[in-house]
C-alpha cells in the first residue's frame, strides 16, 4: 500500500475544518490516559500484543507544544498527534 502524503493532508485539513464548524478551535478532551500498544506488536495481527503501557495525552500534547515552539519537530511526533486526533473522534465525534 502506497500513502499519498498531499491526500493524508487534504482528509486531514477537511475533518479539521468540519471539527472547528461543529465544535470551534478549542475542544475540551475528558480522557487523560491511554493505552498504549508496543509499535513492534501493533500490527502482527496473528499475535496477541503482550506489551502494554500507558501513555497520556496531556504529556504528548505538551511535548508536541514543546517542539513546534522550538521547530523541533521529529517523526514520532506524527505518533502523538494521531493520539490526540484518536481521542477526539472517539469524544468529540462529528454527526452529520
Amino acid at each position: 500500500m502506497k500513502l499519498n502524503l498531499d491526500n493524508i493532508e487534504q482528509m486531514i485539513s477537511a475533518i479539521l475544518l468540519k471539527y472547528k464548524e461543529f465544535h470551534g478551535n478549542e475542544i475540551e478532551i475528558e480522557s487523560d490516559y491511554y493505552w498504549k500498544i508496543d509499535e513492534k506488536e501493533i500490527y502482527d495481527v496473528n499475535k496477541e500484543p503482550g506489551d502494554f503501557s500507558i501513555g497520556q495525552l496531556t504529556d504528548d500534547w505538551e511535548t508536541l507544544q514543546k517542539s513546534l515552539q522550538s521547530d523541533d519537530l521529529i517523526p514520532y511526533d506524527l505518533q502523538r498527534i494521531s493520539n490526540m486526533l484518536q481521542a477526539l473522534s472517539i469524544e468529540k465525534p462529528i454527526i452529520i
